[in-house]
């Protein structure tokens, strides 16, 4: 009987999910097997962003060129204080990240223009855990990061090449 039950608890928690449309991530299918990577080549940005595409199979910096090319223009960060104690010190704060970036094809023409994606995090903060405090936030930022990642990747794969594989259609 008890394995009945959770069995019908596995089968309604199932149907409850694909009932508000959730959906696993799935492979992600590309129409290029290459693409150069440039910009903030020194950060942490960048070697997120290389790991990501490698773990995807596409070869990153070919030394023969690639169709596409992946420009990170440019990254901030940012940290406020979104409440205060009672004493008048920080009690929580907000982190922001933001990358800009820009895709590009081998003839110089955009398949994605210069677009901003942002992250943003809320962490309590107190005077006790300072080090501690500082060390999860350094964490954020390197989670926001490769969050970033994943979602460049998903947008480079709805890309359709003009000598696509596949299709015989344009980016717009």
């Amino acid at each position: 009987m008890k394995r009945f039950i959770q069995t019908i608890a596995l089968l309604a928690t199932t149907l409850a999910l694909t009932a508000c449309g959730f959906q696993l991530r799935g492979q992600y299918n590309f129409d290029f097997e290459k693409i150069e990577l440039r910009g903030m080549e020194n950060s942490e940005m960048n070697r997120n962003m290389d790991l990501q595409l490698q773990i995807l199979n596409l070869k990153v910096n070919p030394p023969e060129g690639a169709p596409l090319k992946l420009n990170l223009l440019g990254e901030t960060r940012d940290r406020s204080i979104v409440t205060f104690s009672a004493t008048g010190r920080a009690r929580e704060v907000r982190i922001t990240y933001e990358l800009l970036y820009s895709v590009v094809d081998k003839n110089g023409d955009f398949l994605i223009a210069t677009s901003q994606l942002s992250q943003r995090r809320e962490l309590t903060y107190t005077d006790d855990q300072i080090l501690g405090k500082e060390a999860e936030e350094n964490q954020l930022y390197t989670e926001m990061q490769r969050d970033i990642a994943r979602q460049i990747t998903g947008r480079l794969s709805a890309l359709q090449l003009g000598n696509a594989k596949t299709t015989g259609q344009t980016a717009k």
